[in-house]
């Protein structure tokens, strides 16, 4: 996939979790249909293809490639992982990372920093 349909793609998914995490109502429409709230965050949910929601906790981070691979492994389904709560703390971030996060860009040897966004609730 081209790198800017990664980086788009990593900035609407880092929105969709932040609004989840930080609000029981966007938690709840989520839940209620998740094709529908996936592609109002403007995520590219193919023509007539499911949104499956993965809450469970995992032990680390996912990273960009994991959540890509995930959304794209089958055709006519997209697994969005929500987990049930964030997985770091913002104290942990470097003052780069967090520079980076909130400019939304990564730096240039970190490939993964898009997904940090998601932390922030």
């Amino acid at each position: 996939m081209p790198q800017e349909f990664d980086a788009r793609f990593g900035a609407k998914y880092s929105e969709l979790v932040t609004a989840v995490w930080s609000s029981d109502e966007e938690l709840q429409k989520l839940l209620e249909d998740p094709t529908a709230y996936a592609r109002r965050a403007g995520l590219p949910v193919e023509q007539g293809a499911t949104v499956i929601v993965d809450r469970a906790q995992p032990s680390t981070m996912y990273t960009k490639d994991e959540i890509m691979a995930d959304w794209n492994s089958a055709p006519g389904r997209h697994v969005l992982h929500v987990p049930e709560t964030p997985l770091i703390d913002p104290s942990e971030l470097t003052e780069s990372e967090l520079d980076a996060v909130a400019a939304g860009r990564a730096p240039e040897d970190d490939n993964n920093i898009n997904i940090v966004a998601v932390i922030f609730i």
